[in-house]
């Protein structure tokens, strides 16, 4: 959470709020990309997920205005239709800043990740859980794990990095 100046006021945990919770873990359809296999051993043969975390709480969730029907008006958003847009949108500033697409930018999420994450932007993110319902889920914890990837972003610091890194 970040106070208006943009501080962080505490440190980030993993998004499990009583409406939902994040949905890392490992798929059973896709292999492991060749830029995971540094995070191998949380992974295994399979393509884990999430690469990166961003805000999805429904408590504090996005007030956004539906010019659609049904949902037609204001209302609270979370999960991936608050937390998809954030992270494009950070990626849409590097694109800008860089003065060209930045195309795939996984291999370079975990280039950073496995150095050091928080020069570049990345915020790790250690406690919590994304368990929900009954479903045990994965745990935070130092480094890249299944409930938050790699953490989440300082919106600035990545932003400067990724541009950098793509010229």
């Amino acid at each position: 959470m970040l106070n208006n100046a943009g501080k962080r006021m505490a440190p980030d945990t993993t998004w499990n709020d009583g409406y939902g919770a994040g949905g890392g873990g490992w798929s059973y359809v896709f292999s492991r990309p060749s830029y995971q296999n540094g995070v191998a051993r949380v992974v295994g043969s399979h393509r884990g997920t999430p690469d990166i975390s961003m805000s999805a709480a429904v408590n504090g969730g996005a007030w956004v205005y539906s010019s659609y029907l049904p949902g037609q008006g204001w209302g609270v958003i979370g999960g991936t239709s608050e937390s998809t847009p954030l992270f494009s949108g950070i990626v849409a500033l590097a694109d800008q800043k860089a003065g060209h697409r930045l195309g795939l930018i996984n291999p370079e999420l975990y280039a950073l990740g496995a150095k050091n994450a928080a020069a570049h932007g990345i915020v790790d993110v250690t406690t919590g859980n994304n368990g929900y319902s009954g479903v045990k889920g994965n745990q935070a914890g130092a480094g890249y794990d299944l409930a938050t990837g790699w953490g989440t972003v300082n919106g600035t610091l990545f932003v400067d990095t990724l541009a950098a890194d793509s010229r």
